[in-house]
């Protein structure tokens, strides 16, 4: 017989580890010593371990490894076992993947003054049942007049309407095919799902949701008397330009909030991804 030390140096694994294929049942030793607790192993069980590390360097979970060893699997479960441990891997590795060009695109970024302060994250953005008016507008210098005109009108239909805001506005821009096309700029504010409005051209319409939107959050900026949207959405094509991603083209504003002066405002941009 072997003493777990011996095991342990001859699989080099650690004793820890054989302890604990003990307690879980999977390779037990065949006498423990009572008065000592010492673990003593046979030697025609090196090659139940040695299936055990095979197993597990596979990646193959402890559980099916004991279902495996104990129970007359068969070939092709075995192969569906690890097929499926090979998706796991595969996503796994895209994930990091992908997760180290965020990191190299914001090592870039870092290298840029003008967009160094925006950190740019990716996540889902959530339908919305919003009062809606839209107007084309020629540029993106338009955009900030055009607002002016849409917002007041949607506030002053939805107080006529004594209808509450459920939530913060959000302004979207929608895709272009030729940068040289107008721009269809749409103001909304949240209300409650499935109140209808209709009034001065101010209809009701779901926002739809988006899976995957690259965001960066500005904020008032003395230096521009209130959040600097340019250096936002340039952090943002930045962004784009140093990873994979492809963008859809729609950009949109969240105004977290805005209700004091320019200086106090918080909102998040937001590029929507294919």
């Amino acid at each position: 017989m072997y003493g777990i030390g011996t095991v342990a140096r001859l699989a080099q694994v650690s004793v820890r580890t054989l302890r604990y294929y003990d307690e879980i049942g999977l390779l037990r030793p065949i006498w423990t010593d009572p008065d000592t607790g010492h673990r003593w192993y046979a030697p025609d069980q090196l090659p139940r371990l040695h299936r055990i590390l095979a197993l597990r360097d596979l990646g193959v979970a402890l559980t099916d490894i004991a279902r495996l060893l104990d129970a007359a699997v068969s070939a092709d479960e075995l192969r569906g076992i690890l097929l499926l441990r090979r998706a796991e891997a595969n996503e796994r590795v895209t994930t990091e993947l992908e997760r180290l060009a965020r990191v190299e695109s914001r090592l870039e970024q870092l290298r840029e003054k003008q967009v160094a302060d925006y950190d740019v994250v990716i996540k889902g953005v959530e339908e919305v049942w919003a009062a809606v008016l839209s107007e084309q507008v020629t540029d993106v210098a338009e955009i900030g007049r055009a607002q002016g005109r849409l917002w007041p009108r949607i506030h002053a239909a939805l107080d006529a309407l004594g209808i509450d805001r459920a939530g913060p506005s959000v302004a979207i821009e929608a895709p272009r095919s030729d940068p040289a096309d107008l721009i269809h700029l749409t103001a909304a504010v949240p209300i409650a799902d499935g109140t209808v409005v209709d009034l001065d051209g101010i209809a009701s319409a779901q926002i739809p949701a988006c899976k995957r939107a690259a965001v960066t959050v500005i904020t008032g900026d003395p230096e521009f008397d209130g959040p600097d949207f340019h250096g936002g959405f340039n952090a943002l094509h930045y962004w784009l330009e140093t990873t994979t991603e492809t963008a859809t083209g729609e950009f949109r504003e969240l105004y977290l909030d805005c209700d004091g002066p320019r200086i106090t405002w918080v909102v998040e941009v937001q590029m929507m991804l294919a």
